[in-house]
């Protein structure tokens, strides 16, 4: 993300969400071309998902010589809604977008957040640690993890592991759909096709940031992950349905 977090607005665009506007222009991808606002969710498919609507948007032919091209808003067809703040407000209004985005079970994302972040990929451990007054050296315990987070306020998060409520705002906004990542393949297809762009969804396989989490949830959550778990996202778990047990199936 290149633009910083920590500054707010007053302009509706930034009411609407009620989160610093800067997170707005990042998260929301608004194309008028074919009438959607696709409201990402790290950790949640998304890089699939923006991989879809950016081929969409510039009519096929976008290449991506490496994985974080699609996270650049710069190169983005997609509009940011700084580019236009009032027709972005009244197009979340208007009844002929369609509204979505996609929510996780806060464990298995917190999970695959962990592995990605702080485990797998040296680099990304190196850039946000320090956010969590962690050493970047080694991983920290996923315990280590969810406690720092347990410290940290929304606004101080990181958007890999923020609570999807903070980012979403289920309870400001009015999505036209809601998806569940457990059923994301069948659903994003459905979109596709409501939006008449199925033919760049011939392939929802590549998952730069695939960790497997689903089957390693067991191995991981004990009393006390469990119960931070719990605490950090008590939101998400009333907010999107999701049950209280890790024994997710």
């Amino acid at each position: 993300m290149t633009e910083s977090l920590s500054t707010n607005s007053i302009h509706p665009a930034a009411a609407l969400f009620n989160q610093p506007l800067p997170l707005t222009n990042y998260l929301c991808h608004w194309s008028k071309k074919h009438s959607f606002i696709y409201m990402e969710t790290p950790k949640v498919a998304c890089t699939t998902v923006k991989r879809v609507l950016q081929q969409a948007e510039a009519g096929g032919g976008l290449t991506y010589d490496k994985p974080g091209v699609v996270h650049d808003r710069t190169r983005s067809p997609l509009l940011a809604p700084r580019q236009d703040l009032s027709a972005f407000v009244e197009a979340w209004r208007a009844e002929e977008y369609f509204r979505f985005c996609f929510v996780r079970n806060p464990f298995t994302r917190i999970l695959s957040c962990w592995l990605d972040k702080m485990v797998k990929i040296q680099f990304e451990r190196k850039r946000l640690a320090p956010k969590l007054n962690l050493k970047s050296e080694n991983p920290p315990t996923f315990n280590v993890f969810l406690s720092a987070i347990a410290e940290q306020k929304d606004e101080e998060c990181d958007i890999h592991w923020a609570p999807q409520t903070y980012l979403l705002r289920p309870n400001r906004v009015s999505y036209s759909f809601i998806g569940r990542f457990e059923l994301f393949r069948e659903q994003f297809r459905k979109i596709c096709e409501h939006l008449g762009i199925s033919e760049y969804a011939n392939d929802l396989s590549i998952t730069w940031h695939a960790t497997h989490a689903y089957e390693k949830v067991k191995n991981y959550m004990g009393k006390q992950e469990i119960e931070l778990i719990h605490r950090i996202y008590e939101r998400d778990f009333r907010n999107f349905g999701y049950g209280w047990s890790p024994n997710v199936i």
